[in-house]
């Protein structure tokens, strides 16, 4: 289940019809799980789309993780929850939600921090930005070799995010994680579907 790609929902978009289109085309394209991220609407805006979109994963059996807010996640009866430093504590999640709720930790470039993570209940952890990206103009560069050090100690899945496209992962896949991330790497494109179908190729080379 927590492997291969793992779109995100970008910030900015066109409208409603061109934003709900392009993410039932994701939907419809054989995906395992996708994350509802939106750092600039509103609570209320945000519930919309939700209901939306969480009838659209039920239809096409993708598993719907929230990030950052586990309101949303728990009115949406979301499958889980991506945590990021500076959002509600991993263990009070883990205790709240329970032992089968998917709950992924960004752990930027810091392997300290994944095992932490993994002591205190992530279901995954992710690693990243891998390249410079406009999702997060602030984001840590990690190194790629992190994937092969956390691979040796951690037995969790291992995702990767940050400006990653199909120009740029044939690279990334030769240390082998097991779910990449992309926004803009899915989502710029007009054919969605057949941009995921050239990257799934690639990751399952």
């Amino acid at each position: 289940m927590l492997k291969g790609l793992y779109p995100i929902t970008p910030n900015f978009y066109k409208s409603d019809i061109d934003y709900l289109g392009k993410l039932e085309s994701v939907m419809k394209s054989n995906i395992n799980i996708f994350q509802f991220r939106s750092k600039t609407l509103s609570f209320k805006r945000k519930k919309y789309l939700l209901k939306r979109i969480s009838m659209m994963c039920i239809e096409n059996n993708v598993k719907l993780i929230v990030n950052d807010d586990y309101n949303l996640a728990r009115n949406f009866g979301a499958d889980g929850l991506h945590l990021g430093s500076k959002d509600i504590n991993l263990k009070s999640a883990r205790k709240y939600f329970g032992d089968n709720f998917i709950i992924g930790k960004s752990c930027y470039n810091s392997i300290e921090l994944a095992k932490q993570s993994v002591n205190d209940g992530a279901s995954y952890v992710s690693f990243g930005s891998m390249f410079p990206t406009r999702s997060k103009e602030s984001a840590i560069i990690a190194k790629h070799s992190i994937i092969i050090e956390a691979k040796k100690i951690i037995n969790i899945p291992i995702c990767v995010i940050g400006g990653i496209n199909k120009l740029n992962l044939n690279d990334l896949m030769k240390d082998k994680p097991d779910m990449v991330c992309m926004i803009s790497g899915v989502f710029d494109h007009n054919n969605v579907s057949e941009e995921i179908k050239n990257i799934k190729d690639i990751i399952l080379r």
